[in-house]
């Protein structure tokens, strides 16, 4: 008897073409030091608005609130601005110093307060050009911390990656806003000014920050650009900010904009 033949054995598969091989996982993208330094700016700009940007003695604190009482009891009925400013008179008593949150108060209050105080003192007159740079700088002690904040969270949910042209605009537009404010405050002059050269008074660390977040998210937005778009940053940053202060002036001589 003869054997059965073996069956036919089957061919092997052929390999796998390069195209059915398993996608390799794209490359990381680079984290840019840039997008550090402005999200370490951005989180200092929004911790300064709760830390002491003006510290007092106690005795100038007293003082200072008993002024308030005294010229509030000079009028036969009380304001919402003298209320308030009232309640910071006793925060500074309180604290010893006055933060960004109390500073805000501090500017909404004396557009109403001191009004009075002008209209009782000089009747018929009024400051109005410093209570209009009492609400110019308001509107940036509102705006700043916001663009910290949008700035920040862009940072954070990029993972520090190069950031495009319109954040590095508006790391530059918060950044110089910061510094601005910070200067505008006027520390150095007046009775403040006078009591910090007694000792009496000292810049607080809130107002360090607000220096250094501020010239923090301006690097970024200087150094963070690419060769393709350094061109289009710095030509709007430059542009945007020619307009805002001719803006702003114009606000401070006449009231309006146009």
């Amino acid at each position: 008897m003869t054997e059965d033949a073996a069956p036919p054995t089957e061919p092997a598969p052929a390999a796998a073409p390069d195209a059915a091989a398993a996608p390799e996982p794209p490359a990381k993208r680079p984290v840019r030091l840039a997008s550090i330094v402005g999200s370490l700016a951005a989180a200092a700009l929004c911790a300064a608005w709760f830390l002491p940007w003006l510290r007092v003695d106690d005795a100038i604190a007293r003082d200072f609130h008993a002024t308030v009482e005294r010229e509030i009891a000079k009028r036969e009925t009380r304001s919402a601005g003298a209320e308030e400013f009232l309640q910071i008179a006793e925060a500074m008593v309180a604290q010893g110093a006055l933060r960004g949150t109390d500073l805000i108060h501090w500017l909404r209050a004396s557009q109403t307060f001191s009004s009075e105080l002008d209209a009782e003192i000089n009747p018929g007159v009024q400051a109005e050009q410093h209570l209009r740079r009492l609400r110019l700088v308001q509107y940036l002690l509102y705006g700043i911390p916001l663009g910290a904040f949008l700035l920040l969270a862009h940072f954070l949910i990029h993972r520090f990656r190069r950031a495009r042209a319109p954040v590095l605009i508006l790391a530059n537009m918060t950044g110089g806003a910061a510094v601005v404010t910070a200067f505008a405050l006027d520390f150095s002059t007046g009775l403040v000014g006078q009591a910090i050269e007694r000792g009496e008074a000292a810049v607080g660390i809130g107002w360090w920050l607000l220096v250094a977040g501020g010239s923090g998210l301006i690097v970024a937005g200087v150094f963070g650009v690419r060769v393709r778009n350094w061109w289009r940053v710095y030509f709007i940053s430059a542009a945007t900010a020619a307009a805002l202060g001719v803006l702003a002036l114009r606000y401070l001589e006449t009231g309006g904009l146009w």
